[in-house]
């Protein structure tokens, strides 16, 4: 049973590498590719409490607006909001775009984070975490996706489903769960298993508001701590449609 008292813990590693398999069956496998980790920075906080389309106008805008990360900074903080105004929030968003470009700069004396492409993820965790704002879900989002660099970020579709699978404690918090996956999880699972809960998430293994757990349609529901405590029949959909397949997605850190 899953409730308040429930103490899950991560299964065997085999286990987990199965689960990964499954879920690349229904929802495919992606193709890493390395970006500047600064886009990514920026496009995280472009994320915020928008959808993903409007986060990539409100990026790309700003790319066509601004040459370089220097000329962003340099620029009116007005001028920034205007260039991302299509991604919501833009006076807030310019402001803390500007605020982490003059930080990193005042620290490393540049905005050129190339060095990170051949540092290891600790080194690149550890120079990224001193910056107000920049928290464990987004550096764990530049190591994965943008540095290619072994990371599990931890959302809220990840979340919950780490609960019902009983791989951490019902009670959890976020950045519990983070803790816990990172170390769980093998490295080379990791990109795969994050996106692919993700779609999962948004397809199957929904929140409760949003229509709960589909749990007879569900592919890993047999190493499910939640599902096996259900009674349903299982459904037909072995391959639910995902939107994200074959697209160069990158997660959005919602609250």
């Amino acid at each position: 049973m899953i409730d308040g008292t429930s103490t899950g813990k991560p299964p065997a590693t085999r286990t987990i590498r199965r689960v990964n398999e499954i879920l690349i069956q229904s929802y495919g496998q992606r193709q890493p590719s390395p970006r500047d980790p600064l886009d990514g920075i920026v496009l995280i906080i472009l994320s915020q409490a928008t959808s993903d389309i409007n986060c990539d106008r409100a990026f790309n805008s700003l790319k066509e607006t601004f040459p370089t990360w220097e000329s962003v900074l340099a620029a009116p903080v007005e001028s920034v909001a205007d260039a991302i105004r299509s991604g919501g929030l833009a006076n807030q968003k310019a402001a803390r775009i500007q605020k982490m470009l003059r930080e990193i700069g005042d620290e490393s004396g540049t905005l050129d984070l190339s060095w990170m492409k051949t540092a290891t993820a600790d080194e690149c965790r550890d120079f990224l975490k001193k910056f107000h704002g920049i928290g464990p879900k987004t550096i764990a989002c530049v190591l994965v996706f943008f540095l290619d660099k072994p990371a599990f970020p931890v959302d809220t579709h990840v979340h919950r489903i780490a609960r019902r699978l009983g791989w951490v404690r019902a009670k959890s918090s976020a950045e519990e769960a983070h803790r816990v996956l990172e170390i769980a999880i093998p490295d080379e699972c990791k990109l795969d298993l994050h996106v692919n809960m993700i779609s999962h998430g948004r397809t199957l293994c929904r929140a409760e508001g949003n229509g709960g757990p589909r749990c007879g349609d569900c592919p890993i529901r047999k190493f499910c701590a939640y599902g096996k405590t259900l009674c349903v029949k299982s459904g037909a959909t072995t391959n639910p449609k995902n939107r994200f397949h074959g697209t160069d997605f990158f997660v959005t850190l919602k609250p």
